[in-house]
């Protein structure tokens, strides 16, 4: 009994240090376990000041008041996983840098048009899929934004989803019909 206990105990706290929180709730403004921030729309991304630029790529970057962190590791880590997915999806992270023709015929600006809006947690959400569901990051194509989480709950590392939300920009449907095609480059990183 007590080694069960002991196992679960253990289990627990792994999971809350993969989703970044300490045992007795939230660390440093990021709330405890099982908390979601309000809904966050386009419009008020869309109102951010995008005054911060990727070293690599030049992504605009506009980063909420509350979040932990030192900015520029969070903007090389930003580049970091545009280059991941990129090198992964296309064979070269430079299609970045410049206009690209995917597949579909449609060409994408270089990352250097993509506004980012950075928010500490997961949060509420109207996706194709469903309303007011929990995000930890979406994808508006017409205004080439996204809104990204730096830690997202049920997921391990920061931006999480970051790839994910960039296959989107990069041709997977926002309904997911095509997920197969960008499954294996839009991973999460892995907790360990």
């Amino acid at each position: 009994m007590i080694k069960r206990l002991i196992s679960l105990l253990v289990i627990y706290t792994l999971l809350l240090a993969c989703n970044g929180n300490d045992i007795l709730g939230g660390s440093n403004g990021v709330p405890a376990v099982g908390n979601v921030d309000s809904e966050i729309t386009e419009q008020d991304a869309e109102g951010q000041d995008f005054n911060l630029k990727t070293p690599g790529f030049g992504i605009q970057v506009a980063i909420r008041s509350d979040v932990d962190g030192n900015t520029g590791d969070m903007l090389n880590l930003l580049d970091e996983r545009a280059a991941d997915f990129l090198q992964c999806q296309f064979g070269n992270s430079q299609v970045g840098s410049q206009e690209f023709q995917i597949p579909s015929g449609e060409t994408i600006p270089p990352l250097s048009a993509l506004r980012v809006f950075v928010v500490p947690f997961t949060f509420k959400c109207n996706t194709v899929e469903a309303a007011n569901a929990d995000c930890g990051g979406i994808f508006f194509p017409d205004s080439d934004l996204i809104i990204i989480s730096k830690e997202s709950l049920g997921r391990c590392g920061e931006f999480p989803l970051f790839k994910h939300e960039l296959g989107h920009r990069y041709g997977m449907a926002l309904d997911h019909s095509n997920i197969s095609e960008f499954q294996s480059c839009i991973q999460p990183p892995d907790c360990i």
